[in-house]
């Protein structure tokens, strides 16, 4: 993984382009006609400069002739998408305000006003535009309705209409497996923290994460409720939350003890006590109730019923959570600002890490691109062993880039890649520690816990019993080589540790991942059997089966091990994706859509889930959609082919890749049935 980073509010999805003038021109039930020969040409040079990626040049091109033509009303449209492609929101704005005085019913229009003023932290505006666009409809393109409704939900948060912006989220994203930003959204919502993601306090992100990922467990939240609020006692409103699950389930008693236990963290709120008072009357208490009643209404004289809070932001709640930067980011002057870096720098080499991390929380709310600073606040909070806050700032870090000392750097990474193996990611763990084999500091480090990834081993380096170090130790090496692509090397020593270790997990698993690298299926196969054997509840050798039927061109062979695997782990956007593609080879283009589609949702960043859709659509007689995923496969692979010229191939398993190591020039294929 290269260091670069995506905004974490804005979803990185496709946005109707030039194209969508059509819809705009039906809007207005008209067509133009250009009154000059000068205007007609720089409309023709713009539509082929927008055919041929050249949208810079398409924008000025449309600006000309809209100088010249200023109430061509497509114009304004496609000049104000290409803008916004372009991160020019200011101006896009400008063309939006245009499109909609002059189509005010074109739901897609106001969505894009809503989003640029979005990101120009224009919130009031951006929330009304993007409510209209709700009321109008936002088109027939759902992507452009996944972005605007998911800023909708995030400004209604931001606004503290919780119930709100979680229905928003809900009917937006179903049932489907939740993105991060969505977890993240949805943590804010169960905590009422009435702020956007970026405005949060840096040591904060853990605690929302954790609350996104228990909001988004559904009916299963009820028994994940109790091992949240052990590490959390004193978190407001997760009592409250655990109340209403429990209303859900008709448990009301235990319901009104969690409002009871609400109201000593949160004495000000009138919510658990309109809580109680409805639980009270369910259990036949009509007194007790309406002492409740009356206890809410002298709290919150204007509450209601639904709970709503809109138009309230509650500041005890923005002080608990906001970046003391964000509440104050005017108050310093740059020199001011630099001059707490440079200290922030000193106490954390002195091992001043507290110190470092209470100086660095305002100058990365003033400068959120500075990887570096995110790495050095990562390796304090590690220090001071708050390991999920870590995590997450080691990679906004990585992801970033970092800049210092090579030993430095090196530090930084490979803590980031302990984290990784400590939380389970161990595919990711291997990817960073691949970049770090050879000599350097740390080398035996780095060696031992690409063995803890390889064997899939969730501990940190200090925490494995020494009855295991040996075992790690050998793995490690072989890890190194498989990274360096040495599977001859390799193989006689994954043998010789079998012999040793017959009954280890995921010795078998890794053995025949490798096989299958180098396309020895017979033999990847049967290590898969075996580790089936041994890890019976894992979904991975049921992917690799699937993935090994595909390579060898038996799409129905594939099909059952995929959904073993998806039973197993609804989660994996691997095993979705094989799915997907069985389907997609024995001719289930619905099936196949919808696998991909989930493939996508859960790991937005494959070029090969994106490619694959875009022929799952293109099959399905849908251009439109597949010519959308077709530009996002070429996005991305043009982002993959880069780290891999910059000699970053970390080694994951072959991940299909006869089919997914896709070529520009097969990404012109899919037009059509094959």
């Amino acid at each position: 993984m290269m260091f670069g980073i995506a905004s974490p509010i804005l979803l990185v999805l496709a946005l109707p382009g030039v194209l969508s003038a059509q819809l705009f021109a039906q809007s207005l039930g008209q067509n133009q006609t250009g009154p000059s020969k000068s205007v007609e040409q720089l409309k023709a040079a713009a539509a082929a400069e927008v055919q041929n990626g050249e949208n810079a040049e398409a924008i000025r091109d449309i600006e000309s002739a809209l100088a010249i033509q200023p109430d061509w009303k497509e114009g304004w449209w496609n000049l104000g998408t290409l803008q916004y492609e372009a991160n020019q929101y200011t101006e896009a704005a400008r063309a939006f305000e245009k499109v909609v005085a002059y189509a005010p019913r074109l739901g897609p229009a106001w969505a894009l006003l809503g989003l640029c003023e979005f990101e120009l932290k224009q919130y009031e505006e951006s929330l009304a535009h993007l409510e209209t666009a709700q009321t109008l409809g936002v088109g027939d393109d759902p992507e452009t309705a996944r972005v605007a409704n998911y800023h909708f939900a995030l400004l209604l948060i931001r606004q503290g209409n919780f119930e709100h912006g979680v229905k928003v989220l809900q009917s937006t994203f179903g049932s489907g497996p939740p993105t991060p930003q969505l977890q993240f959204a949805l943590g804010l919502a169960l905590l009422r923290v009435p702020l956007l993601p970026d405005e949060i306090d840096p040591s904060k992100d853990a605690l929302v994460r954790a609350a996104g990922e228990l909001a988004s467990s559904g009916s299963d939240s009820l028994q994940h409720f109790p091992e949240f609020l052990q590490s959390h006692p004193s978190t407001p409103f997760v009592h409250y939350a655990y109340g209403l699950r429990l209303k859900e389930a008709a448990r009301w008693n235990e319901a009104l003890a969690q409002q009871r236990e609400e109201i000593k963290i949160s004495p000000q709120s009138a919510l658990p006590w309109i809580e109680i008072s409805e639980l009270e009357t369910r259990l036949e208490h009509p007194a007790e109730a309406a002492a409740a009643a009356r206890k809410a209404k002298a709290l919150d004289p204007n509450s209601r019923e639904d709970h709503d809070d809109a138009s309230f932001r509650d500041p005890r709640m923005i002080s608990l959570y906001e970046s003391s930067g964000a509440a104050n980011e005017h108050a310093e002057g740059a020199n001011a600002d630099v001059e707490g870096w440079k200290s922030a720098m000193r106490n954390y080499s002195a091992g001043r890490y507290s110190d470092a991390i209470a100086q660095l929380k305002p100058w990365l709310n003033a400068h959120p691109a500075d990887g570096t600073s995110w790495a050095v606040l990562g390796l304090s909070e590690f220090a001071l062993k708050d390991f999920d806050n870590a995590q997450i700032h080691l990679e906004r870090g990585e992801q970033l880039g970092l800049s210092g000392s090579t030993d430095a750097v090196r530090q930084a990474k490979y803590t980031f890649g302990v984290l990784l193996i400590r939380s389970g990611a161990f595919d990711h763990a291997s990817e960073v520690l691949s970049s770090m084999v050879g000599p350097g500091a740390l080398q035996q480090e780095v060696r031992f816990a690409s063995g803890l990834a390889l064997l899939r081993i969730r501990k940190m380096p200090e925490d494995v019993q020494s009855s295991q170090r040996d075992l790690v130790s050998q793995a490690g090496e072989i890890a190194q080589l498989i990274f360096a692509s040495r599977y001859d090397e390799a193989d006689p020593k994954f043998e010789a540790l079998l012999k040793q270790y017959p009954k280890v997990p995921f010795l078998h698993y890794a053995y025949g991942t490798a096989l299958l690298a180098i396309s020895r299926y017979q033999e990847a196969k049967a290590q898969m059997y075996a580790e089936i054997a041994i890890s019976p509840n894992s979904e991975l050798p049921y992917v690799r089966l699937a993935s090994i039927a595909l390579r060898q061109q038996q799409p129905r062979d594939a099909i059952d091990p995929a959904e073993h695997a998806i039973k197993l782990a609804a989660n994996s956007a691997e095993a979705h994706y094989l799915l997907g593609r069985a389907a997609l080879g024995t001719g289930d283009t619905s099936r196949s859509i919808h696998e991909l589609e989930i493939a996508c949702r859960l790991a937005p960043a494959s070029p090969e889930a994106h490619f694959n859709l875009a022929k799952a659509y293109a099959k399905a007689g849908q251009p439109q959609r597949a010519e959308q995923e077709r530009a996002r496969f070429t996005e991305l692979n043009g982002i993959a082919d880069a780290r891999k010229r910059q000699g970053n191939q970390a080694y994951q398993g072959p991940h299909d890749s006869g089919d997914m190591s896709v070529s520009q020039k097969q990404a012109g294929n899919t037009a059509g049935p094959n």
